[in-house]
């Protein structure tokens, strides 16, 4: 009889930990699916305020239309954005460079 209640206390210990583990593991990934949600709303703000700010001014320099290029690949490839920054990417890549 010992037996069956070591047993039943040490299944329920078990269990409490197994359920602290996947508690831990689904907070984990919740904040960093969070993490990427924030990085890729800021990207999306960023990107279109400075291509808006660059087709405004008719011309783009050589290295902010790099960074752009490269913030819109990570936003787009890496976070898994939308295609809404597609058409002004477009715009922007057929700004002349500044001399």
């Amino acid at each position: 009889m010992t037996e069956i209640i070591i047993a039943i206390i040490g299944s329920g210990a078990l269990s409490a930990a197994v359920s602290a583990i996947v508690a831990a593991v689904i907070n984990h990934a919740k904040r960093k699916h969070g993490v990427a949600a924030g990085t890729q709303v800021l990207l999306y703000d960023r990107i279109k305020f400075l291509g808006k700010h660059y087709i405004a001014d008719g011309e783009i320099a050589a290295e902010d239309l790099e960074d752009i290029i490269e913030m819109h690949r990570v936003y787009h490839d890496e976070l898994a954005g939308n295609g809404y920054l597609d058409t002004l990417m477009e715009q922007v890549k057929k700004l002349p460079i500044k001399a």
